[in-house]
């Protein structure tokens, strides 16, 4: 008796679920590119300071050791947490608006935001549960690093694929 309830409202949640997600999907797709920008954090954190040629090359010029101060630290991170998802739907509104579009790049930019996420979410927790900021710095390290690889990726992808928004992209993103 217990099992079928259970599987109803399991099934309840899910589809509910699907709904919710549905919805949000939808209206993400029908914000403009001034709504898209406004959800970017500002990038006084750092990201200029530790990229090697900030938009146009990846690379970080900072070690495990100091990256934790050079990025201001959970300020830092927070920042590449909130605005991965954000560049990523920057790629998507210019692959729908631009001059054409390249999904395996846009697949890239897909998992650069997860891994920077799950990269920014072990750092936070390992600063929060260590004494030693080992741990959270190496972690700090690989965010900065995958995160200045995503903005050289769209960089290129907006040069590319869509040159009428790229001027707009740099005023968001500089």
């Amino acid at each position: 008796m217990i099992l079928p309830l259970l599987q109803i409202f399991a099934t309840a949640v899910l589809i509910t679920y699907a709904g919710i997600w549905r919805r949000q999907q939808l209206k993400r797709r029908k914000q403009d590119w001034n709504q898209i920008v406004s959800r970017l954090l500002d990038h006084d954190w750092g990201i200029e300071e530790i990229a090697e040629v900030y938009l146009y090359k990846s690379g970080i010029r900072a070690t495990t050791e100091d990256i934790w101060q050079r990025i201001t630290g959970c300020r830092g991170l927070w920042a590449m947490y909130k605005n991965a998802p954000v560049l990523v739907d920057l790629a998507d509104y210019a692959s729908e608006h631009g001059d054409g579009k390249d999904e395996e790049l846009l697949e890239r930019l897909r998992s650069d935001a997860f891994q920077i996420r799950l990269y920014v979410m072990m750092a936070l927790a390992q600063h929060a549960m260590s004494a030693s900021s080992v741990g959270a710095s190496v972690n700090a390290h690989r965010a900065a690093a995958a995160y200045s690889e995503m903005l050289s990726r769209l960089t290129g992808y907006m040069q590319e694929h869509s040159g009428l928004l790229f001027p707009r992209y740099l005023d968001a993103v500089a």
